[in-house]
């Protein structure tokens, strides 16, 4: 019993002497989007403004698709020393669940450190060949059911899910194109190959601003602070229509709390940063300063919409 309890110590000394240690070598961060994306934007901010906090370099390492899934998996396969993180929205944490009957990861087995913004959809059409306002786009629809397509970065994307709710309380059917990340998708909107795409400004706003596609609606309850003559949908005929993504650091819940701790506080650290809040608000996101149980509330929360939202929009697990 002694040696059964002195080896316990000596475990119990050993992650404690670890945690106080931390971090004291570079931490990978993974991104579950491709590299371009609104995601990996936000991430690569996020882990220059993280390097700083911390003292060692924070590497953002691209690992898209399947929802998420594929990056998050990543990390959940990962040990729990919290030298590999996830930067992970929404689709990872809530969506998912909702939308997939089996999954390659479980949501649960990750703590949330700290949020790192909303991210409002915009309806992104071709300047040449898209409709002309939301109007437009929803008449056409509803005279040529499933007709009228949108692109996404994936089934149980943001984009995807919003494009879902559009449908629903528009009374139409899209129909819906995955594409393997959201610069393809945006690329087909572009060129006509798609009639729309529910998208970020953080990641298009080169395009929009070359006149190569037009937004003509955002998702969120309030417009946007970088595109502010942009309507919102809800202003538009539907008052209920308030949808936004959401971006947060996550690590495995079995990491050393010592370590979730220090993470914590370089989160909030990061919130009190006047040039990462300008560069999110220059980006379109709404800043959101959630930290630990606060976030993990925040979570269980957008669930119980989203899944409010599948039932009354009829989608059903795949």
């Amino acid at each position: 019993m002694k040696k059964i309890l002195a080896t316990l110590l000596g475990m119990a000394l050993a992650t404690s002497a670890h945690a106080a240690g931390y971090p004291d070598r570079p931490i990978k961060m993974i991104v579950p989007f491709a590299p371009g994306s609104a995601t990996d934007i936000l991430g690569r901010v996020v882990a220059e403004k993280l390097s700083k906090e911390l003292g060692v370099p924070v590497v953002v390492e691209a690992k898209p698709g399947a929802g998420t899934s594929i990056g998050a998996a990543t990390v959940a396969n990962s040990p729990a020393d919290g030298y590999t993180i996830l930067l992970g929205t929404n689709a990872t944490f809530t969506l998912n669940r909702i939308l997939y009957k089996s999954l390659t990861y479980r949501p649960d087995d990750f703590s949330l450190i700290g949020a790192t913004g909303k991210m409002p959809s915009f309806l992104l059409v071709s300047a040449n060949k898209g409709a002309s306002d939301l109007k437009q786009f929803i008449e056409a629809a509803k005279k040529a059911p499933e007709a009228v397509s949108y692109a996404s970065s994936g089934v149980g994307s943001t984009g995807d899910m919003t494009g879902k709710m559009l449908a629903y309380v528009a009374g139409i059917q899209l129909l819906h194109i995955p594409y393997k990340d959201g610069p393809q998708g945006l690329t087909a909107a572009i060129t006509g190959d798609v009639n729309g795409i529910f998208y970020t400004s953080m990641a298009s706003m080169a395009q929009i601003k070359a006149g190569k596609v037009r937004p003509l609606a955002v998702s969120t309850k309030e417009r946007t602070s970088d595109l502010p003559n942009v309507p919102t949908i809800a202003e538009l005929g539907y008052p209920d229509f308030d949808v936004a993504g959401w971006t947060a650091v996550a690590l495995l819940k079995k990491t050393p709390e010592d370590i979730k701790k220090k993470l914590i506080a370089a989160m909030e650290k990061l919130y009190q940063d006047d040039d990462f809040r300008k560069r999110q608000l220059a980006f379109g996101l709404i800043p959101q300063n959630d930290v630990g149980s606060a976030l993990e509330q925040f979570a269980k929360t957008d669930l119980k919409k989203m899944k409010e939202m599948a039932d009354a929009s009829n989608i059903k697990p795949e």
